[in-house]
């Protein structure tokens, strides 16, 4: 994209560039319109142009607008806040500068539809799916535990679970019907259930690991109020508990073992009253670990050999796109497992009725709470399909201008050597 300015020197331009009344480019899709800031105050910009095209746009539409400040290009994203001549849009709140991408990005209309598979193949299996993803690449570590064997990984387990707790089983779930409220919720979400001391309230994620336990937060809406998650509210979750302990139980652990996108079998500790053991983190921590080392080994062991294999097929949902590029989300965590930065894959483009097939590389990579999002770049692509592109984003062939200068009409950047 280029170097983003500092707040103090990004209102100097904004005003600037009206004082001055120098012209100002607005991209949308297919369409550039030219004209000029009229004013601005603590939200909005006004944009006037005398090119009728300006009062097509509505209210909501994404733009991206150009200008030049002492022969920099600079660049801005915003949206239209209310339509008319002039045009109100929303205050940006980064402009760039020094612009390094060789075409200008825009929104990618509907009839437009993205997808591209890994060479690496997946494995299907007949284990209930999980919401996360252990792609397992590497062998898990953990002292005092060889996964050469795995009889006798099995008793190393239940020697190193005796510190812990009083009774520890590891369930494998091959053939095994999923019934107990405990073993749904561990495999939907691929999260430990934690319940260190039946005696006192559920874990809240202050006190236990949200990414990898199951919190007190997750059975409540941003405005606290009840949920039921399946199939129990927080009071049911809180009876629950009750139960345990009127079942002689004072700490119990359930912990998934995830393999790929499936649970494969889950570890379950837990200590009774008399012991009067409640359980530290430490536990959690520990069988978390130990439960990659079981899938790792189980895997090494050939214990998934009857699996199918299926080729990894991805349609994510495009956010912007450009003649050389275009930046994409998918919610997916395996995906962002094995998609890194700077990989390739061969991206698959269908535009109405024609496929374009271009190898292209992730160039940005970056998480937004639960999504995430990848940028990428062409690497290869056919010249007639290019062409075909470049009309389709810019609504106009492709000029010699457009191949001379760079994002809305910089000079391209200096090469260094």
């Amino acid at each position: 994209m280029g170097t983003e300015m500092g707040r103090i020197e990004q209102e100097f331009i904004i005003n600037s560039i009206i004082e001055k009344k120098l012209p100002v480019k607005l991209n949308i899709r297919k369409q550039e319109i030219e004209g000029v800031f009229l004013s601005v105050d603590d939200s909005s910009l006004l944009f006037s142009s005398t090119d009728s095209v300006v009062n097509e746009i509505e209210a909501g539409t994404v733009i991206n607008v150009f200008f030049a400040f002492f022969s920099h290009t600079m660049t801005f994203s915003s949206k239209v806040i209310m339509d008319g001549n002039p045009l109100k849009i929303a205050i940006p709140k980064h402009i760039y500068k020094n612009l390094k991408r060789k075409f200008v990005r825009v929104a990618s209309g509907d009839d437009i539809e993205l997808s591209f598979t890994f060479d690496n193949a997946r494995i299907i299996l007949d284990f209930p799916k999980t919401q996360e993803y252990e792609s397992l690449e590497f062998e898990p570590v953990l002292d005092d535990f060889n996964s050469t064997n795995l009889s006798n990984l099995f008793k190393q387990f239940k020697t190193r679970a005796r510190e812990y707790a009083d009774e520890s089983e590891i369930v494998m779930l091959r053939g095994k019907k999923i019934e107990s409220f405990e073993e749904q919720i561990i495999i939907e979400t691929g999260k430990s259930l934690f319940i260190p001391n039946t005696l006192g309230t559920f874990p809240n994620k202050n006190n236990v690991n949200s990414e990898i336990a199951i919190s007190k937060e997750m059975f409540l809406d941003k405005h606290g109020d009840e949920i039921v998650v399946y199939g129990k509210n927080l009071r049911q979750m809180e009876l629950l508990i009750k139960q345990k302990c009127d079942n002689n139980i004072l700490a119990e652990l359930y912990t998934p073992v995830i393999y790929h996108e499936y649970v494969v079998a889950y570890i379950r500790l837990h200590n009774t009253l008399e012991s009067n053991k409640t359980f530290t983190t430490d536990i959690l921590d520990f069988t978390r670990e130990f439960a990659r080392i079981l899938a790792y080994s189980l895997e090494k062991q050939n214990y998934f050999s009857n699996g199918k294999m299926r080729e990894n097929k991805y349609i994510p949902k495009i956010i912007d796109i450009s003649a050389s590029g275009l930046l994409f989300t998918h919610p997916e965590k395996k995906l962002s497992e094995t998609l890194g930065m700077y990989g390739d894959l061969k991206l698959i483009l269908k535009i109405g009725p024609r496929k374009m097939e271009m190898f292209s590389r992730v160039m940005r990579k970056y998480k937004i709470k639960d999504t995430y999002f990848y940028g990428i770049q062409f690497l290869e692509i056919e010249p007639e399909d290019f062409r075909f592109l470049f009309d389709y984003v810019y609504g106009r062939p492709f000029s010699d201008d457009d191949d001379r200068l760079w994002e809305g009409g910089a000079e391209p950047p200096e090469l260094i050597l």
